[in-house]
């Protein structure tokens, strides 16, 4: 008998809230399914079938589907089905409870947060502030307005405070993480000016503009008790890493206006910012910031020894209160379900390892 067994009963029963994920799409969106193994693009992508994260997921996927193992069994298991059908299975086997979704990556034929409660007790929704302030600029066009810094900003800070849900920020794939948490008017008015004269629909990519909004949706975070959820990054295609590290989020965090705001879930962090992000947030100066915590591994795109290492460097190194659980699944139910799966072995194994060095 496996002396494990409670442990990884434990671990594996937990109900499971999953703080960062998106809508899932529906079978026939455009969507290509390779990219639940890989974020690449046009000829890119049919190097996906070729990399150790797709064999192994494929098979894990197979196995939970009773599907033959290959691409076109699982494809076609999927169609017969129907997205219902799976979603409900992936959700299920994970033991997800609660599912918090940023709903402001567009996807085509996306299901809408009220899809996604038919499948677990409890979805909220995580506002991306950056989209916002996109969609009152597109509206105010249609309508002919004409904006100042003061006008679009109270508009702005009114939509926030009608939401009661976490926030998010892109500024990552924008502008970068180095906030200017003192931005000028003058400097945060001309950046709204050149991004009106680009047209609609808008883009918001000037980086005092950025600045300033992400400094207004955070006051409006701190008075509601409302998480600012930060996104860093998977070395994306539109993402420059040198401008997202998250150290270089330590002028917000020491900015004594923002010293109860409740700052965290770095989703789909990267091992190269890992320890970097813990040992530069969590754990300054021997000092643990009160209100930081990590979130979101890249663990399912690792090899196993990567997913234990990372999850081992994780918890050896913050405090375990500051981990949360995310998938970041994205338009297709098996990616909760690998986001999961891969996480709870990775967890296990540390875990057996961690109570055998206890013992010694």
């Amino acid at each position: 008998m496996d002396r494990f067994t409670e442990l990884k009963t434990a671990v594996g029963t937990a109900a499971l809230v999953d703080a960062h994920a998106h809508n899932i799409v529906a079978v026939d969106s455009a969507v290509p399914f390779l990219n639940l193994f890989s974020e690449a693009t046009g000829d890119a992508l049919s190097y996906a079938p070729h990399t150790i994260n797709f064999k192994r997921s494929l098979k894990e996927i197979a196995e939970l589907y009773g599907s033959d193992l290959s691409f076109d069994a699982v494809q076609e298991y999927r169609s017969s089905s129907g997205v219902e059908s799976i979603t409900g299975k992936c959700l299920k086997t994970a033991g997800i409870s609660a599912i918090f979704i940023d709903d402001g990556l567009e996807l085509d034929k996306m299901h809408g947060i009220e899809w996604h409660k038919a499948f677990v007790p409890f979805v909220g929704r995580i506002l991306r502030i950056e989209r916002v302030a996109e969609k009152i600029l597109d509206e105010g066009s249609k309508a002919g307005t004409t904006w100042t810094l003061d006008s679009f900003t109270a508009v702005f800070v009114e939509n926030l405070k009608s939401y009661p849900f976490d926030f998010s920020l892109i500024a990552a794939y924008r502008s970068g993480l180095e906030i200017n948490t003192n931005v000028s008017e003058t400097d945060a008015e001309e950046g709204l000016y050149d991004v009106l004269r680009a047209g609609s629909p808008a883009r918001i990519t000037n980086k005092n503009l950025i600045d300033h909004i992400f400094i207004h949706a955070l006051e409006v975070a701190q008075n509601f008790d409302l998480p600012m959820q930060i996104h860093t990054g998977f070395g994306d295609k539109d993402l420059d890493l040198r401008l997202s590290n998250p150290l270089h989020l330590r002028n917000v965090l020491e900015d004594s206006r923002f010293s109860m705001c409740r700052i965290g879930s770095f989703t789909r962090i990267i091992p190269i910012f890992q320890r970097s992000i813990i040992l530069g947030l969590c754990v300054p100066s021997g000092k643990i910031w009160k209100f930081i915590w990590t979130s979101g591994l890249a663990v399912p795109k690792l090899s196993f020894h990567g997913m234990l290492s990372s999850v081992k460097e994780l918890l050896e190194l913050a405090p375990i209160k500051k981990v949360m659980f995310s998938t970041d699944g994205c338009a297709f139910p098996e990616s909760f379900y690998l986001g999961w799966f891969y996480q709870y072995h990775a967890l296990c194994h540390f875990n057996v390892v961690f109570f055998l060095r206890t013992q010694e």
